[in-house]
């Protein structure tokens, strides 16, 4: 074990009672600060593997260790969770919803609300702690529920097609705030995106699946050349279409290709 990986999955393989394979053989790595996506097409398996690595679904074989200790089947506290839907209680308050995990950790009230005060400058919701979800737009509720996750300070941050049911400027626009506060804030990321450019644009290294059953077919490492966390910046540096033809061709070979950056 490499003390620097914040997550290793090990020959992970899953299949759903007596059906075919939905998961073959994966094995991946994130070092701790890394940012790491997976990309691949439909029924590819990559929402079983993310429920894998939380732990909310126990593989038919293979092993998950986080942060050193094996944790398969089991969910971690060093890791929190985003998914497409913000799943936020519409019978509580922006507040109480952002504190929810708090609450569950046993987080006094008064503590709870005073670490999560902090955050709401920072994803731009002041003067909406007590507004309700139905009261808010799409973007300022996705916002609410990354908020939920990294007020309870999980080292790694799992996010499962966050995105996707956003318009484009509004998405543009969280995935450069979630560029700023992680990197920041020193978080591993692991991202679940069908979206080749979302995943050249925020990674560190992309992992590609095929399917039927999933297994890896590439790893490749990102570099465009820039530090910025604007995300037109990044797609527009000279390196980003190499990538992103790469990861399209293997999509399509279900194999591995030559990187062209």
């Amino acid at each position: 074990m490499t003390m620097s990986h914040a997550i290793e999955v090990h020959g992970v393989s899953k299949r759903y009672g007596d059906g075919p394979l939905v998961l073959d053989g994966i094995d991946f790595y994130a070092r701790s600060g890394e940012f790491v996506s997976f990309v691949g097409p439909s029924g590819c398996g990559k929402s079983t593997l993310f429920n894998i690595v939380t732990g909310l679904l126990a593989p038919s074989s293979g092993r998950v260790l986080v942060n050193g200790v094996e944790t398969t089947g089991s969910p971690s506290r060093s890791i929190g969770y985003v998914l497409q839907k913000d799943l936020l209680m519409p019978w509580r308050t922006i507040m109480r919803n952002v504190i929810l995990g708090l609450e569950v950790h046993r987080v006094g009230r008064a503590e709870a609300r005073r670490r999560a005060s902090a955050l709401f400058d920072a994803y731009h919701l002041t003067g909406h702690e007590d507004a309700y979800p139905g009261q808010l737009s799409g973007g300022m509720r996705q916002r609410a529920a990354l908020m939920r996750t990294m007020v309870t300070d999980p080292d790694i941050i799992l996010m499962d097609e966050a995105y996707k049911a956003l318009d484009y400027p509004l998405k543009i626009q969280l995935e450069s705030e979630l560029m700023d506060t992680v990197k920041a804030a020193g978080k591993t990321v692991v991202f679940v995106t069908h979206d080749i450019e979302e995943a050249v644009t925020l990674s560190d290294r992309v992992y590609v699946l095929k399917a039927h059953p999933g297994q890896l077919v590439q790893e490749i490492e990102i570099d465009l050349g820039t530090d910025s966390h604007a995300i037109n910046e990044r797609r527009l540096a000279s390196a980003f279409n190499d990538y992103y033809e790469t990861i399209w061709r293997s999509i399509g070979a279900g194999g591995r290709t030559e990187v062209a950056a």
